[in-house]
């Protein structure tokens, strides 16, 4: 029955002479684009986060670079008390002479041993020439003079056997010992070295350029976290500070689960800053996680990261500013479009009134992709067909 009244009703604006007085729409070949609106918050691409070096104990911070200051690379961020660590690395330099003058010292003492058993095997080998000379001229001498002379052959070749294998065994000696003394050289040496990296720890530099950032850290007897600052006594391995470059900036948005569908990496967007809403940035999607994540105050919903890389370098975008990313879903170039307040819905059938000479018809029309003003015409209309913006609901 509502089908049989509505077909009436078009019957009758059919009849009627009237379309001058209606808004009409010329039916053209025009880009297309749909988007995507989520919200973000802008932050650094790059950057580097300053913490507090693992070098024993607390420290305690004695100077800070003041936060929104510039850096450069080589430029001093933080600085620990470093009384402590130069009294450590005073007495490791200490040890560590000692250790080298002991050396020193073995050495000439080992070398002199060498040398005094060097002339001892000198003299005895001479003892044992002028013994065996002795034996020679004894030959035609009495049975007991040439029996002494023997002997004391003998016994020098016994005194020169123990001069070389007393050198020997002081020559291993000397090379246990200048292991021994180098091994403590080495190990003085490595916590002199240990000593000295702790001191010059306690001098943090940047290593990029970027902007200082405090950050919050909790304090012994304080309920909520505060900014660090000079005073303070940090354990080591605290992130203190950020460092963002804000050379090159992006926009960090939480993407549900039902829209991370139609979000992929290379889509353009649109970005407007909420602090300053004249500027619009362009932006390409760089990120999607692979993986969901609890919403921040709503465990219960899941989000996807993604992140926007901004095109432009501009002085007005700083870390933390809220921004509104519009994401192009889909483009089409050349695609006939209409309004959508020229489309009428009936029975899960879409029509358009397209004016024929003097009067308007019904035309059913297969739509595709809509965006909140216009939609694709598939099928039921040509480029140039004039409809209705007004069509009866």
């Amino acid at each position: 029955m509502r089908s049989l009244f509505f077909f009436c009703a078009l019957a009758l604006i059919a009849c009627s002479d009237e379309t001058a007085q209606i808004p009409l729409h010329t039916v053209q070949r025009s880009s297309f684009q749909m988007t995507h609106f989520e919200g973000g918050e802008v932050q650094a691409a790059d950057g580097e986060v300053i913490t507090s070096p693992r070098i024993g104990g607390r420290l305690k911070i004695t100077d800070i670079a003041p936060e929104g200051s510039l850096v450069k690379i080589g430029d001093l961020v933080i600085r620990f008390d470093p009384a402590q660590f130069i009294d450590d690395m005073s007495n490791r330099e200490a040890q560590l002479l000692e250790a080298q003058s002991n050396f020193e010292k073995a050495k000439a003492q080992r070398n002199q041993r060498l040398a005094d058993l060097k002339r001892r095997i000198e003299q005895q080998e001479a003892a044992l020439r002028l013994a065996e000379l002795n034996l020679e001229r004894q030959r035609f001498a009495s049975p007991i003079d040439l029996e002494q002379a023997r002997i004391k052959m003998e016994k020098a070749h016994r005194s020169l056997a123990e001069a070389r294998e007393d050198s020997t065994a002081q020559e291993v000696i000397n090379r246990v010992d200048f292991q021994s003394h180098q091994l403590n050289i080495a190990r003085r040496q490595l916590r002199f070295d240990r000593a000295r990296s702790n001191y010059e720890r306690t001098q943090v530099h940047a290593t990029k350029p970027g902007i200082v950032v405090y950050r919050k850290i909790s304090k012994p007897g304080a309920q909520e976290e505060s900014k660090v600052t000079i005073g303070d006594n940090i354990w080591g391995g605290h992130a203190l500070i950020d460092l963002p470059d804000l050379s090159k900036m992006q926009v960090r948005c939480l993407v549900g689960e039902m829209d991370i569908k139609r979000m992929e990496i290379g889509q353009k967007t649109s970005i407007r800053l909420e602090a300053f809403p004249g500027p619009i940035f362009q932006g390409v999607v760089s990120h999607i996680a692979p993986m969901a994540t609890p919403q921040p105050g709503a465990r219960d919903i899941r989000v996807f990261e993604m992140l926007i890389d901004i095109s432009e370098e501009d002085n007005r975008l700083k870390p933390g500013m809220s921004a509104e990313v519009a994401v192009v879903i889909e483009h089409q170039k050349e695609t006939l479009t209409v309004p959508l307040v020229a489309v009428v819905y009936r029975e899960e059938k879409r029509y358009v009134y397209r004016v024929d000479g003097n009067s308007m018809r019904p035309v059913e029309v297969s739509l595709g992709s809509r965006n909140s003003k216009a939609v694709v015409v598939e099928g039921g209309l040509r480029e140039g067909d004039r409809i209705s913006l007004a069509p009866p609901k």
